[in-house]
């Protein structure tokens, strides 16, 4: 009967010791497949040797739209009768516009106030109060309206403007000169900055000795710096009847970029 128990006894710790093996045996394989990893790829980009080069990028393109701004403004007695005359001259800026083949989905109301005029009353001084010297006095009532145009044939940008002025408009803004779609001229100043970047990290691997493995980061910074020429308020309003003449120029669109890069 003792035999019998040491010989089962035995085969259990045998088996005890035979899975406890197994479990080492995968707990150190494990732990090989994770350095392993961690040798071919960081985990942790900060950890690893990187490079920062920066990249500039140009692009110029010739503006396609201008956009315009006129305001229409006056003062009545009452808000009604400042809007009648409001509403009647924008309307005939609006028939000019329409009749320059200015599409309606390019005319768009960007303001419009209606605020009252005050006098103020003359102060107290010591003991002494003027009869004026009581609230506010509303005299009357401004109405304002300012809306901005879309011009898509900027050479008719001159003759818009003379006309707006013969219609009665009392402030002009613009013109701006601009691209409608900037996206493809952004894009190609962005390909000029990554390949700038790209020829200074080469470089500067060469220099330090090392290679280049891969870009682990990158970011933008850039935007459009249009260079178009404007014409002042007073030449276009002097100039009765004599439409003006707007050199378009061009404008410069840049792209500034960082790229990290990883070196061996």
């Amino acid at each position: 009967m003792e035999t019998f128990f040491e010989k089962k006894d035995a085969v259990r710790m045998g088996k005890i010791v035979l899975f406890l093996g197994l479990m080492l045996a995968l707990l150190v394989a494990v732990m090989f497949i994770r350095q392993l990893n961690d040798l071919n790829t960081p985990t942790d980009i900060a950890a690893a040797s990187t490079i920062d080069v920066n990249g500039t990028g140009e692009a110029f393109a010739i503006p396609d739209i201008a956009i315009q701004s006129f305001t229409v403004e006056q003062k009545a007695a009452t808000v009604a009768e400042a809007q009648t005359t409001v509403t009647a001259k924008v309307e005939a800026a609006l028939d000019f516009l329409k009749s320059s083949g200015v599409a309606k989905k390019d005319i768009q109301t960007t303001n419009y106030s209606a605020y009252p005029e005050y006098t103020y009353p003359e102060p107290c001084r010591l003991q002494y109060c003027p009869a004026s010297a009581t609230a506010p006095k509303i005299t009357g009532y401004t109405v304002s309206e300012t809306i901005t145009v879309k011009v898509r044939d900027t050479a008719k940008i001159g003759a818009i403007i003379d006309g707006l002025g013969k219609a009665g408009v009392t402030g002009l803004n613009g013109p701006n000169f601009s691209v409608d779609d900037k996206d493809a001229i952004l894009a190609e100043a962005r390909e000029q900055a990554i390949e700038d970047a790209e020829d200074k990290a080469k470089i500067l691997a060469k220099e330090l000795g090392v290679r280049l493995v891969r870009v682990v980061r990158f970011s933008e910074n850039g935007g459009g710096y249009p260079v178009p020429m404007y014409a002042s308020k007073d030449a276009v309003m002097n100039q009765a009847g004599s439409a003006p003449e707007l050199p378009v120029g061009e404008n410069k669109y840049t792209s500034n970029v960082t790229i990290t890069y990883e070196i061996r």
